[in-house]
């Protein structure tokens, strides 16, 4: 049995490519990866794990591999040190609900709970780095550092987010919204299908809606039969597949991620685990800016 991973986890292949870690046990791994592979394919490979920062070298080969980038991997050597260090990772994150949030404010003028997004009642919300994870992953052009040094430059590092959801989903286009003056407003985006950045998502009604009220990661399969969306405004944009997920901290949504596609059926139950670890990313790099005031 794999544990699923919860946070942000890479695995480079030979130092130089790699991908994301969906699932891990000391026999081997499931992961996403931007481009197919070759099954059978002997590997040398570089665990780099977060919460707490863990690192694994070993050897292994791909059992598995579908068109979509997945790939399922066999640890063959794996040395007793690294065996040690990886029980020890998965002991310590076996049932764990999802990465360690910052440290979250909520102002005085709040004066019940959010149970749900409500961008009706004034909301201030402050994220801010943990004192205890001032520490720094060194900087690699390997992909398994690439979340780890996301910087103080939050719109720079949305923007590296939303350029690496896009490519290990295979989307048309990808956009990263966050709470701003009671409103989700677009802060990041790459292709040609994705909204401008400025762009106000409206909460109240539409698919990003639903994502935004419901606080679950959802999935359209097809615009022209979904009732959640706008299969007009879809129409014109050239849309026909979408994926949504929230950042979220506890009960408060403060940002929302998406992907979308031209072709319908595009995307699948891994695409969505990708997404949701990738807004955990998002929330990483809100931590890891300047503290971010949302009212």
């Amino acid at each position: 049995m794999r544990q699923r991973v919860h946070a942000p986890a890479c695995a480079s292949f030979d130092g130089v490519t790699g991908g994301m870690v969906l699932d891990l046990s000391e026999q081997g791994m499931s992961m996403q990866t931007a481009a197919p592979q070759k099954a059978t394919r002997a590997i040398n490979l570089h665990l780099n794990l977060p919460d707490p920062v863990t690192n694994v070298e070993t050897t292994g080969y791909i059992a598995w591999a579908d068109a979509f980038g997945r790939a399922g991997v066999r640890f063959s050597e794996l040395p007793e040190e690294a065996r040690r260090r990886l029980h020890q990772w998965l002991a310590m994150n076996a049932g764990a609900p999802s990465r360690t949030a910052p440290k979250l404010a909520v102002s005085e003028q709040v004066e019940k709970p959010v149970r749900a997004p409500d961008f009706h009642e004034p909301l201030a919300v402050s994220l801010e780095p943990e004192a205890a994870n001032t520490q720094r992953t060194p900087e690699s052009t390997t992909v398994q550092y690439e979340f780890a040094s996301l910087g103080s430059d939050l719109d720079a590092a949305l923007r590296q987010i939303a350029k690496k959801l896009r490519s290990l989903t295979r989307a048309g286009g990808a956009a990263i919204a966050l709470a701003q003056n009671s409103q989700m407003v677009c802060r990041a985006r790459t292709g040609l299908i994705a909204p401008p950045l400025g762009t106000a998502i409206d909460a109240s009604s539409g698919f990003t809606g639903e994502c935004l009220r419901s606080g679950k990661a959802l999935r359209c399969d097809d615009t022209e039969t979904d009732p959640r969306v706008d299969a007009e405004s879809c129409r014109q944009l050239g849309i026909r597949s979408i994926l949504a997920a929230p950042v979220q901290y506890e009960r408060n949504i403060v940002g929302v991620i998406e992907v979308f596609s031209g072709d319908p059926f595009a995307f699948d139950e891994g695409d969505v685990a990708v997404l949701q670890r990738l807004a955990q990313t998002v929330l990483l790099a809100m931590s890891q800016s300047a503290a971010l005031n949302v009212c």
